[in-house]
Parts: structure tokens; C-alpha cells; sequence
């Protein structure tokens, strides 16, 4: 090692001064580059470290509560009537009737039901989308949509007045239902 230092000691001293200057520019630019990266690296890793850290607190502080949470859950589990929660089908209709209460069966274009299973309960999601409908026969739908809450609940309700007739609105809702998993002992 100090051979090779010494060589290299002997190839600078050789070099003329402009030489030597750009040797050790070319050197000092190098090792600013090499640090430089070290300093986003250990940025990048700490920056990590915060992020998981935040998550293991979020995740304890769930666990810390998972009791409340639990007896929250079955609390809200015996206040709701499992005979009136509805499956995917069950959903269907009962969204098909409603829109044929307000006379919007017409105009309406429902998407199939998406469910999701879980443990406790199935999630079951559907949109429906009316054109052209007036402000009037909006109003009429969400009342009837809102005395099915909890059993139905509107997830997202989006409003745009119609091109061609800004009078007339069309309408997109996304419409849910938990149907709950009744477990036999």
C-alpha cells in the first residue's frame, strides 16, 4: 500500500501546477459527488424509518383499542336486524324498486353488484346512473334512499347538469349494503 502511494506521490509531484490543480479539482469533485449520494441515501433510509415507525405507532394504537373496537362492533352488530340486511341480489332488487317508486326505472342504468366478504359482514357495492332526470325526481330518490339507512347507504353521489338540457341533471350513485354474517353457535 504505501508503494502505491509513494508511485502516486511520485506521479504528482511530476505534474506541473495547472496539472496538479485539475488532478485535485477532479478529485475533490469526485469525492463531492460520492458524498453527496451517501447524504440522499442515508436521507432516503431516515426518511423510511420515520414512515415506519409512524405506521407501527398507528398499527399499536389500533391494537391498543382493538377491545373497544370489538365491543363497539358488537354492540352495533346486535342493534341492527339481521333479517333486513341484504345480499348482492337482495340489494339489487331493492335498489330496482326503489327507482321504480320514483318512476326513474326508465332512465336508470344499474351495474352490476360487487361484494367484498369478510368476517363479521359482506360488503356489497352498486352504481346506478340516471340521465336526464329533473331536480325534483332527485330529491324524491334520496328520500326513499334514506329511510333504507343503515341498510342501504349512499356511498358517493355525483351531479352534473345535462349538455344539451341544463335543466336536467345526470346523476351517478354509488350505493352500498352490509349484509351481516350471522354466526350459529
Amino acid at each position: 500500500m504505501k508503494a502505491r502511494l509513494k508511485l502516486l506521490e511520485g506521479y504528482f509531484k511530476r505534474m506541473s501546477l495547472r496539472e496538479q490543480f485539475l488532478a485535485l479539482l477532479f478529485v475533490l469533485v469526485m469525492l463531492s459527488i460520492w458524498s453527496g449520494n451517501c447524504f440522499k441515501r442515508y436521507g432516503q433510509w431516515m426518511n423510511a424509518q420515520k414512515e415506519a415507525s409512524s405506521v407501527l405507532q398507528t398499527q399499536q394504537l389500533w391494537l391498543d383499542q382493538a377491545d373497544t373496537y370489538s365491543a363497539q362492533a358488537t354492540l352495533a352488530k346486535e342493534r341492527l336486524d339481521t333479517a333486513l340486511t341484504f345480499t348482492a341480489t337482495q340489494l339489487s332488487g331493492q335498489i330496482d324498486k326503489l327507482l321504480r317508486q320514483s318512476q326513474l326505472s326508465n332512465l336508470a342504468d344499474i351495474d352490476p353488484v360487487r361484494s367484498r366478504e369478510g368476517e363479521i359482514f359482506n360488503e356489497h357495492t352498486i352504481r346506478v346512473r340516471l340521465k336526464r332526470i329533473n331536480i325534483k325526481q332527485l330529491i324524491e330518490l334520496n328520500k326513499l334512499l334514506r329511510q333504507q339507512t343503515p341498510y342501504i347507504n349512499q356511498q358517493s353521489v355525483r351531479i352534473a347538469a345535462n349538455r344539451s338540457k341544463p335543466e336536467e341533471l345526470d346523476v351517478r350513485y354509488e350505493i352500498n349494503s352490509l349484509e351481516l354474517i350471522v354466526s350459529t353457535p
